[in-house]
């Protein structure tokens, strides 16, 4: 799968400061804000870059409205550079009555200055395709318990952030 990799711009850092944080609240990682909304802005130009015309929507079910289709970006934090097609996103439970139509997956490394855009899919693909798995509260991944139900798939399977308008296309 090719991903994209941007570098992180100072202004994306100045703008996750002084940002309030309203939206990624429920969260419990370490700089899981800042790293929400650095994502974001580095879909955003990604998506510019892409010839995506969208709309940055202030909404708790999507970031971006983009040929009709809403759109959430899900940002993790890694402490690595060169996040790998096998690391896995996680989304937990409750995320599955969200009011979307898609994900985009960046992956911020704050200590190497990038974010890495490790794909996209449809959401309703995300729940039910085989390639993910589900853990209950409480199961061991790797060597720390989650805390809720939750749903994993490695990067992948997903479709390259390079396909956005075949898939858009798709969803309309």
């Amino acid at each position: 799968m090719k991903k994209a990799i941007l570098e992180i711009d100072p202004l994306w850092r100045e703008i996750a400061d002084d940002s309030p944080e309203s939206l990624n609240g429920r969260s419990v990682n370490k700089n899981s804000y800042a790293t929400g909304v650095i994502g974001e802005l580095a879909v955003s130009q990604a998506l510019a870059s892409l010839g995506i015309a969208h709309s940055h929507d202030d909404t708790y079910d999507y970031d971006f409205l983009a040929e009709g289709i809403r759109i959430d970006v899900k940002s993790s934090n890694s402490r690595f550079a060169r996040v790998g097609d096998n690391n896995q996103a996680m989304l937990t439970d409750y995320l599955r009555n969200q009011n979307c139509d898609a994900y985009i997956f960046a992956s911020v490394c704050h200590t190497d200055n990038l974010v890495y855009v490790m794909g996209c899919c449809a959401k309703f693909w995300f729940w039910e395709t085989d390639f993910g798995q589900d853990y209950k509260a409480g199961e061991k991944i790797s060597v720390r318990k989650i805390k809720q139900d939750a749903r994993m798939l490695k990067y992948k399977h997903l479709t390259s952030i390079y396909e956005l308008p075949l898939l858009l296309e798709a969803l309309k």
